[in-house]
């Protein structure tokens, strides 16, 4: 009996020293810029065993039950050189973290892969679109809209503006970091190509998606422009200056340098021919600070400022169906406005190991607007009446954000906790001060009487929001894990709304009926548990969330408070696909709270004939939407998304005709909740790639079908809206001509009454063409050409632009100085027309365009890059 109890005493003691001799090993791997490498190959060697994994979707890779803790790791993934090296751990726990490996680039190999044309000009990295920059046919001296017009998926219009997938891109970084400028295109107009190794376009999530793994929602979209990464240093300048008839004038400046530890940009730009639309100046300055300090601190400063003045002269006509009869009204619009806004952000990041972020900002913002406005309004159809209103608003809106994140990774596998917090506070002073001149007309066309109305209106409004979130993920292998996490969301928001009104002695009176001050708040509880498995090519999330929330309204003895409790589920997979391919599927649920002007219920006449009164009664919507997105990459790059969204409980409009003391009506607009709101969009975009990129097929959709719910007189009614916008476009780019050609169609088929004289049927042509020769090696001429038709709007607006712009370019001292003559809108157009829906009411607008212009000017571009990166 003694001897079989020490044989089992000898065999336990010999399974704990087994299990005390395997280890667990992760690490993960990255490229110089930070890029995360995903399905990089990595071999552990350690005595005679070999084992191989490849890393995943965050860059991250897991070896388990390693023999011993001496072992040699060798990563190698096409494009980079490969890495090896030992590791000792002797005196290590069973899971040893191994430093973050970086990979470099292999220059050479690169090159020759280009000239093959064997390397994908665009790859697919998770929730990231990569572009390879010398995969495209660019000359010297282009800049980084050149490139981005090339890309598959972004479109860029006249203006600069940058869209993709149906969404305009308001952010950009430089290499990972956030870029503070007022307008993308001061930065992309500017910034030369010659500089940029890849453009990404990155779909974030947020800092705890990145912290825990688990995405949620519709992502922003971000431009990031990676520099090349063979640089150790970059000094880059550029300066434009030009002069045209007609006073027209442009200037800009910009200055860069890029190092590995900082990063500083200097830009500013004043103009007056950024829009086509109007007499439009527009000035901007910014400057970039980032410093990385040390390989785990880093901050970053940005400064903004902006000023914008406009005056724009519009047409436009406004169609109010009722079930009373139709409301037409002819509207002329000039508008003189000026726009200034200052703009100061202060972060830092610290990371003092892998696994570990935190990270603080600070961003203030003062943003002026001063409007000024004569629109003067002829109604016909259901009533006969005239109105000049002359209107100035003056609008002050001080904001402060700050906000601080930390996420720590716990030695045990996978196990990680994450915190974010962040208040914002907006303090937005408006004052309008309007009159209003209105004639009064009989059934038989005779004027009845004319009535003046001299209003002040002033609204003060002081928000502040907070919000916090707590995630902690508790691994239970290396595929599988659960998340338990918590948010409160806290927002108040004191208004005060003060209505005067002045007769003709000038004499100010206080309108009690028209006046309120109320105090809005609301809370918000969530609580998710989600179960997550990530393997290899599979990305599951599954759970529930609670939202648990109150909402209180508070107004001198008038107090309203509602509360309600939502289930959501939570729901995202993703698959990868062979060949750069990949697909997702989602479901993302939302509490809607209504606005405060939803809710208020005295009147706002912030215009007059359209009263506006709300309905504190009103519940919070729950809001469903569904997507699914598939990419794929290669020389045919296909990006599809399909998304329905349904809500519950939507606040929706109910408008009514109320008659004033003339026997004439004005459009009341109250709010109700209601059912049945829905929408269906698709938007896709399909290029081909030919002989190495010198000829490219581009396909792009963009089709949308809407179901809104409106009330009139309190009866329901469903609004039907259905959009169809399809593009084809080609481009041949050799090496002496560049030509790009395309037609695009829009369909816009609206009807807001179940009524058959309701319909409107809208339809836009665009041809577009455009063409660039080099000419005696320093020489180069191009023009642009775009023609509208438009076919469906009011008999009261016309218009199908033809717009040409013409230059001629000559380069001097070695290319660093370049002559340029341009010539816009040379058939000297006028005018562009567009339509807008809401509810009941299509808005048609015509507004002016520049007439013809010439310039000239001067660009000077000097660059100096130094070293490769060892």
């Amino acid at each position: 009996m003694k001897r079989i109890f020490l044989l089992i005493c000898f065999l336990c003691s010999l399974q704990t020293l087994l299990a005390q001799t395997t280890y667990n090993v992760s690490g993960t791997i990255k490229d110089t810029t930070g890029q995360s490498m995903i399905g990089a190959n990595i071999w552990l060697i350690a005595g005679r065993d070999t084992m191989h994994t490849i890393s995943n979707e965050t860059g991250r890779f897991f070896f388990q039950q390693v023999r011993q803790p001496i072992f040699n790791l060798r990563v190698t993934l096409i494009g980079y050189e490969t890495w090896y090296r030992e590791f000792s751990f002797k005196e290590a726990g069973s899971q040893i973290d191994l430093p973050q490996i970086e990979l470099s680039m292999k220059p050479s190999l690169l090159k020759e892969i280009v000239v093959k044309g064997k390397m994908s000009p665009v790859v697919i990295r998770e929730d990231t679109i990569e572009y390879r920059a010398d995969q495209y046919r660019l000359r010297q001296n282009a800049v980084a809209e050149d490139l981005l017009k090339r890309l598959p998926g972004m479109q860029v219009d006249m203006e600069g503006n940058v869209q993709t997938m149906g969404k305009k891109i308001m952010k950009v970084r430089i290499n990972g970091k956030d870029f503070m400028i007022s307008d993308i295109k001061t930065l992309t107009r500017l910034l030369p190509v010659d500089m940029i190794d890849k453009v990404q376009l990155i779909d974030d999530y947020g800092d705890m998606a990145r912290a825990t793994g688990r995405k949620v929602g519709e992502p922003e979209k971000i431009l990031n422009i990676q520099t090349k990464a063979d640089l150790d240093r970059v000094y880059q300048a550029q300066a434009v200056a030009g002069g045209g008839n007609d006073s027209r004038y442009n200037a800009s400046v910009l200055g860069n340098y890029f190092s590995e530890k900082q990063q500083l940009s200097v830009n500013g730009n004043t103009n007056n021919t950024a829009s086509q639309v109007g007499n439009t100046v527009t000035s901007t300055g910014n400057i970039n600070y980032r410093g990385n300090y040390s390989r785990e601190f880093s901050t970053n400063v940005g400064i903004t400022g902006s000023r914008t003045t406009s005056k724009v002269d519009g047409l436009s006509t406004v169609k109010t169906v009722t079930d009373e009869g139709t409301l037409t009204s002819v509207n002329s619009n000039i508008s003189d406005s000026r726009a200034d806004a200052y703009n100061i952000n202060v972060g830092a990041e610290y990371k003092p190991r892998e696994g570990d972020m935190y990270n603080f900002n600070l961003n203030y913002a003062d943003i002026t607007n001063i409007n000024g406005n004569l629109v003067s309004a002829i109604q016909s159809g259901l009533q006969r009446k005239d109105q000049i209103t002359s209107s100035l608003n003056t609008n002050k809106s001080p904001t402060l954000l700050a906000g601080v994140f930390g996420s720590h990774r716990f030695s045990d596998l996978g196990r990680v906790l994450s915190l974010g917090v962040y208040v914002n506070t907006t303090n937005s002073n408006n004052l309008q001060d309007g009159l209003d001149s209105l004639r009064y007309y009989n059934t038989d066309g005779t004027i009845a009487k004319d009535s003046l109305l001299h209003q002040l209106l002033e609204k003060q409004n002081d928000n502040f929001t907070g919000n916090a979130q707590l995630s902690y993920v508790e691994p239970l292998d290396s595929s599988n894990s659960i998340e338990l996490k918590y948010a409160i969301n806290y927002n108040r928001s004191d208004n005060t709304q003060e209505t005067r009104w002045m007769n003709q002695d000038g004499k100010i009176n206080r309108i009690d009926s028209l006046s309120n001050h109320y105090i809005y708040s609301q809370v918000q509880h969530q609580l998710e548990l989600n179960y997550r498995y990530a393997r290899q090519k599979w990305d599951l999330t599954l759970g529930l969330r609670t939202q648990p929330s109150s909402l209180i309204m508070e107004g001198g003895a008038n107090k309203t408070v509602v509360r309600n409790n939502k289930f959501v589920p939570v729901f995202r997979i993703q698959y990868k696909l062979p060949k750069q391919a990949m697909m997702s599927l989602s479901y993302s649920g939302n509490v809607q709270f209504p606005a405060y002007q939803q809710l208020q219920p005295v009147p706002d006449l912030t215009n007059a004939q359209f009263p506006v009164i709300g309905n504190p009664d009103l519940r919070p919507a729950l809001g469903h939407g569904f997507f699914f997105n598939y990419r794929k990459a290669g020389e045919n790059t296909l990006f599809l998304h399909l998304s329905a969204n349904l809500t519950q409980d939507k606040v929706v409009t109910n408008v009514s005709l109320v008659k004033d003391s003339f026997n004439t009506v004005k459009q009341e607009t109250r709010f109700l909740n209601a059912n049945g709101d829905y929408n269906f969009r698709f938007i896709y975009g399909w290029s081909h790639r030919l002989a190495e990129g010198k000829y490219n097929l581009f396909l792009d959709g963009n089709h949308s079908y809407n179901n809104n719910i409106l009330y009139m007189d309190n009866v329901r009614k469903s609004g039907q809206n259905l959009v169809l916008n399809q593009s084809a476009k080609m481009n041949m780019l050799l090496e002496w001509v560049e030509l790009m050609g395309g037609a695009a169609y829009t369909y816009n088929r609206n009807v807001y009454v179940l009524q058959e004289n309701s319909i409107t049927n809208i339809s836009t042509w665009n041809f577009s063409f455009y063409g660039k020769v080099y000419f005696l090696k320093t020489f180069n001429a191009s023009a642009e050409f775009s023609k509208q038709l438009n076919s469906g709007f009011n008999g009261a607006l016309a218009a199908n632009p033809a717009i040409l712009n013409a230059s001629v370019e000559k380069t001097i001292l070695k290319r660093k100085v370049t002559c340029r003559l341009q010539g816009f809108n040379l058939l000297d157009e006028t005018s562009r027309l567009s339509q807008y829906i809401n509810g009941n009411t299509v808005t048609e607008i015509q507004n002016r365009l520049l007439g013809r212009y010439f310039m000239f000017s001067l660009q000077c571009d000097l660059r100096l890059f130094q070293g490769n990166k060892k």
